[in-house]
């Protein structure tokens, strides 16, 4: 009962600093922030060995913590404290009040989200993530913050919360009642589910829009980008939350499906395209944002590996990909606060504003750490992970797990590519001489304490095993001589070789003159370009072979008169032979104005992403209404 009134003492200290902050009493605000975050680690610790009971707060709550959870809970107590004292120094634009308000609140509703089993209360913790989260940015005081703020909203609430409700439906009419509509309740009535291939994408859509995976990723660069560096942190949170919702539904709620898996590495591969972006933005949040993206796409491939293969494989996979989300969540929170470093002087993060504040200065360390860590640099963090996810990968004889892993190796190197490109760029632009900033000891020690933590957890990667193993054990069986099946696997020293040739060619690319990386990557920047006029070629030659080889089988129209029938209005001027055509108009206006649309406008890959995945939600949820 104990370790419960601390479930209760962290959700009353978090809500105590949303009031704090929604009466503009910052300090206090943050001040409890770090109370509830620090209060989180002995949970953490507890939940080893299991934390059960129901605690009211503000609303009856089941609590279910067990070693998995626990391990999110840790990262989430290392993030939220960590952020909770660098905001106690920084200064901050914007609302004061909402932001310190809606931080406490996204905290909370975070930690609601892995404390409860309740498919109830996930959904609406989840709900209310999003709603914080979009408050932050919306009080951010950024120019066009209320923009990106709606795509963020638009995209968490259609892709997100309308499936997620959907598939909560779903899963309440199988298992009968709200007190047992929890994993264990979904798994024991599986098989009652009206429409299990709904439940999956219902699930996959909301898991995808949390973490910002392709297609549902379009939302990540321009929120980052005006949101306030320092708050990023919580959306990285958010982030390794869509994975743990999506790891324990598939792993321990639905029954296994390859096919989920196979979709999931393939969205997860086509995610890592994203780093390509960056080599064109000196704007470091959307720089790293791209980075971001790409990440989580590493964790997906190997979470849907994991569900392809299974056995000790599966497990290799399965670790790696649950150590690169928690990994990529210390590390990029570290990378976004030194970031928030330059944002404290009113500075504008890009390459020489990084020159002028970090110039000599021990947070220059701190962030290339973490940058090298993002790179896959060994032994740092994402080296660890990735070469447990490529050991799995490069294991198996499937050419599919081949071509994706080969695909996700090659983009691998840009991020040391884009590290390296950053710094060579800064020496040869920013060459004013600036005196350094003196950065407040709270920031330096925040970013410190993150960056040194994930070092820490990639070289003594022991400490967290028997903590891994316990957390796995109603996911997978641990096999006990995994080391040396990982050892005897050949998948192993092809991965490792992998990722050392990524390293060598990352350096090189990122030492190539930028006018002829740009050059080498042209094919891909315009790719939107040439989907572009493909498009509108393909709607020409319909609508061309619509009004003459179409229209005059279904009109009575003088065969003289044919060549002068230029547009849809003018087909319907003729009586009707066979089929009212007007039935079809909508339609036919609706390609026709995206015709138009594609002429006037040259999207690229981002917007055309975009477009697929709001064509892909509305599916969804047509298939949903008429299920």
């Amino acid at each position: 009962m104990a370790r419960l009134w601390i479930v209760s003492a962290v959700l009353t200290a978090y809500l105590l600093g949303a009031l704090a902050g929604l009466f503009n009493h910052r300090k206090t605000a943050y001040s409890l922030s770090l109370l509830a975050s620090l209060l989180a680690f002995p949970l953490a610790v507890y939940g080893i060995g299991g934390v059960h009971g129901e605690v009211v707060p503000f609303l009856p709550t089941e609590v279910s913590i067990d070693a998995f959870s626990a391990l999110f809970l840790l990262v989430f107590a290392i993030v939220g404290s960590s952020l909770s004292l660098y905001l106690l120094s920084y200064s901050q634009g914007g609302s004061v009040r909402l932001t310190s308000m809606a931080l406490n609140g996204a905290l909370m509703s975070a930690f609601l989200f892995l404390i409860t089993d309740s498919l109830e209360r996930m959904t609406l913790a989840y709900e209310l993530f999003a709603f914080f989260t979009f408050t932050i940015t919306l009080a951010s005081g950024i120019r066009r913050a209320e923009e990106s703020a709606r795509r963020y909203l638009w995209n968490t609430q259609v892709f997100g919360m309308v499936p997620l409700l959907l598939a909560t439906g779903l899963a309440y009419s199988a298992v009968g009642s709200l007190h047992g509509l929890t994993f264990e309740g979904l798994s024991a009535n599986a098989e009652k589910l009206p429409s299990p291939w709904l439940v999956y994408a219902f699930y996959i859509s909301a898991a995808l829009v949390r973490s910002g995976v392709f297609p549902l990723h379009t939302w990540v660069p321009s929120t980052y980008r005006r949101t306030p560096a320092a708050f990023v942190p919580v959306y990285l949170v958010g982030e390794a939350m869509g994975f743990y919702m999506l790891l324990r539904l598939l792993f321990f709620a639905l029954p296994p499906s390859q096919v989920a898996g196979y979709t999931l590495a393939l969205l997860g591969a086509s995610s890592a395209f994203a780093t390509l972006y960056s080599f064109r933005e000196i704007r470091l949040k959307r720089k790293f944002s791209y980075h971001s993206i790409m990440d989580m796409g590493v964790s997906y491939f190997g979470l849907g590996t994991a569900l392809v293969l299974g056995g000790v494989p599966g497990v290799a996979a399965l670790l790696g990909s649950i150590l690169h989300t928690l990994y990529q969540t210390v590390y990029k929170s570290a990378v976004f606060l030194g970031i928030g470093s330059i944002e404290h002087y009113g500075e504008e993060p890009n390459i020489c504003s990084l020159r002028k504040l970090l110039r000599g200065h021990v947070m220059a360390f701190m962030i290339m750490l973490s940058a090298l860590s993002l790179a896959a640099v060994p032994p740092l963090s994402s080296f660890v992970s990735r070469w447990l996810i490529y050991s799995a990968a490069f294991g198996t004889l499937s050419p599919y797990l081949w071509t994706m892993g080969l695909t996700i190796a090659f983009l691998g190197l840009f991020p040391l590519a884009s590290v390296v490109q950053l710094r060579r760029i800064n020496r040869l632009i920013c060459k004013r001489e600036v005196e350094r900033e003196e950065i407040p000891l709270l920031l330096r020690a925040s970013t410190g304490f993150l960056a040194l933590t994930s070092l820490l957890m990639a070289l003594f990667p022991v400490l967290l095993l028997p903590w891994l193993k316990a957390s796995i054990e109603g996911f997978a069986v641990f096999p006990e001589n995994l080391p040396h099946a990982l050892l005897s696997n050949p998948g192993t020293s092809i991965g490792g070789s992998l990722l050392l040739l990524s390293l060598i060619a990352g350096w090189k690319v990122g030492k190539i003159p930028t006018d002829r990386t740009s050059e080498l990557l042209l094919i891909f920047y315009n790719v939107g370009d040439i989907l572009g006029e493909a498009w509108r070629y393909l709607v020409w030659r319909g609508k061309e072979f619509y009004l003459h080889s179409v229209a005059p089988v279904i009109k009575v129209i003088p065969k003289h008169e044919i060549p002068l029938i230029e547009d849809y209005d003018d087909a319907l001027d003729y009586p009707v032979r066979h089929l009212d055509e007007a039935m079809f108009s909508p339609l036919l206006r609706a390609i026709e104005w995206l015709a138009e649309f594609g002429s006037s406008e040259r999207p690229d890959m981002n917007y055309l992403i975009g477009g697929f995945a709001i064509a892909m939600a509305l599916l969804i949820v047509f298939l949903g209404v008429f299920a």
